[in-house]
């Protein structure tokens, strides 16, 4: 079973951003909805407090270092034997460990949520520490679903079957939608606990279906600790390691947003759901696709190709993220104020998450580079280079982060840590990786993200003369005047980026469309 075309791989990456960018706007929705209800007050702070919890908890067991550990194993299993036997044989595996894992993981943490929550989100309101409890005990629920859904998600992915596992988010988004606004008025806060649970069954479900019929199976295995299994565990720990300091990074951003003035939380979170779009569309789309693929050529020792393939991720990441980024920073205001002002959202608190979100906005093709890389040195079982590259940005975000929140930027502050630890993070990553790649290549690459740079300069000038002729259209809000100016103004932008790319000699469409040699000319 060889490695996909780039032709093909270049069509499962838009396919994977496109069901990704629905899920991403359907996140928006979700927010909007809490936000109309419940505007930035103490109850949204602890909401999206604890609701990011199991979400980043998730990053263990689930969709990341568990994931990271997994697709190589089974990628060199579909190479060993076509039969799929072995691979079939570790999926049933990798789930029976999960749940001897996650099931005692989870009682104990509803038993112990009281200690718990005071670390991982630490209310000094008495009422704020009671509400953040009783909502962690059925939120915590969710690690077991979306760690199964994980595993059905990297069986499908190492198959290069993209379409099924990128569209099972919007299941859970449309659940958690759906529930929050049919009970909000008889459970307020708690509307959101069935949307949670039901949405993770759902991913289950729907993925079950597309798993199966490639010929795995879901039933447990009593005697699962077999080699493969034992390879995967060992990956894990090192990949466990680097989560857990990413982990660690952003719980701790939280829990310093709760020491700050009220408002504070909801505000970063609201910034991170708009930041987390064109990561979660663009950015992991790419890492999706790229990984099983570079994990597959280095099994088959094609280290000639799984250069070319990380190299063509990261020219992606630039064409894709720079110019995103760089419309985000600018058109900050306005989308914030367009999505969440409404009910008890008011300018104030879109001003407050702008600010915050254009910070992150410098960070968002750093952050890019600084993950597609990790994932570039674990296809090659080297786990040792990416933890320690963490240890650093972990360090770097929570001593920049400590000492700005303590100057007048307060929540600010943080976002400026997250900015700098991953421009630092980004620089490491790409300069210890220098020996395993073409040389030429990757001067052709920074070249590329020079270019990309010069190609935004006539969106950020244009955004300035209409600034000054239209003004802050956006004060009130989603309006159907403001949404035509938004609109127009985000075309205008699109073009003069497309126009940008084309003066300075890059041809978007050539990177979906083109075998990766033709790709690599082009840059």
């Amino acid at each position: 079973m060889s490695s996909p075309p780039a032709k093909s791989l270049s069509k499962s990456t838009l396919t994977v951003m496109s069901a990704t960018l629905l899920s991403r706007i359907l996140g928006f929705v979700r927010n909007a909805v809490v936000g109309a209800l419940f505007g930035q007050s103490w109850k949204a702070d602890v909401l999206n407090a604890v609701f990011n919890i199991p979400f980043n908890l998730r990053k263990l067991m689930a969709e990341g270092a568990l994931s990271t550990a997994f697709i190589p194993v089974l990628s060199r299993s579909i190479v060993q034997d076509p039969s799929l036997r072995e691979s079939k044989d570790l999926a049933r595996s990798l789930l029976s460990f999960q749940l001897v894992i996650l099931l005692p993981l989870t009682a104990l943490c509803m038993i112990f949520a009281q200690p718990i929550i005071s670390l991982l989100a630490p209310f000094h309101q008495e009422y704020k520490q009671a509400l953040a409890v009783e909502l962690f005990r059925w939120f915590i629920n969710y690690l077991v679903l979306i760690s199964i859904s994980a595993v059905l998600m990297a069986v499908l992915n190492a198959h290069h079957k993209f379409g099924s596992p990128a569209v099972s988010p919007i299941l859970f988004s449309i659940s958690v939608i759906f529930f929050l606004i049919l009970l909000y008025p008889t459970w307020g806060v708690y509307a959101q606990i069935p949307g949670i649970l039901v949405g993770g069954l759902a991913q289950i479900l729907f993925q079950g279906y597309f798993f199966r019929r490639m010929g795995y199976s879901l039933f447990p295995k009593w005697h699962f600790w077999t080699p493969q299994l034992r390879q995967t565990v060992k990956n894990w720990f090192p990949a466990l390691s680097i989560s857990l300091v990413s982990l660690l990074s952003q719980q701790i951003s939280i829990s310093l947003a709760a020491t700050l003035p009220e408002g504070s939380v909801s505000s970063m979170m609201n910034a991170i759901v708009f930041w987390q779009l064109p990561t979660g569309v663009l950015s992991a789309s790419i890492v999706t696709v790229f990984f099983p693929r570079m994990s597959r050529q280095i099994a088959e020792n094609n280290w000639k190709g799984a250069s070319r393939s990380m190299l063509q991720g990261l020219e992606l990441q630039a064409l894709l993220l720079i110019p995103v980024g760089a419309m985000m920073m600018l058109f900050s205001e306005p989308l914030v104020a367009l999505a969440f002002q409404r009910g008890h959202f008011t300018y104030a608190d879109t001003q407050l998450t702008a600010r915050i979100l254009s910070i992150l906005s410098l960070a968002l093709f750093t952050s890019g580079i600084f993950n597609y890389m990790q994932r570039f040195f674990f296809s090659q079982n080297n786990f040792k280079t990416p933890f320690w590259t963490n240890v650093i940005w972990a360090s770097l975000d929570i001593i920049v982060s400590i000492i700005l929140m303590n100057t007048p930027l307060k929540v600010q502050g943080l976002a400026w840590g997250s900015a700098v630890s991953f421009f630092m993070g980004a620089i490491i990553l790409t300069l210890l990786a220098w020996k395993k790649l073409d040389k030429k290549l990757l001067f052709n690459f920074f070249f590329f993200v020079l270019r990309c740079l010069i190609a935004i300069i006539p969106v950020v000038l244009v955004w300035h003369l209409s600034l000054a002729w239209f003004g802050t259209w956006w004060i009130h809000g989603l309006t159907f005047i403001s949404s035509l100016i938004l609109l127009g103004e985000g075309v205008c932008a699109l073009l003069l980026v497309l126009l940008g790319f084309l003066v300075v000699g890059i041809r978007p469409w050539r990177y979906f469309r083109a075998p990766s040699k033709e790709v690599a000319s082009d840059a």
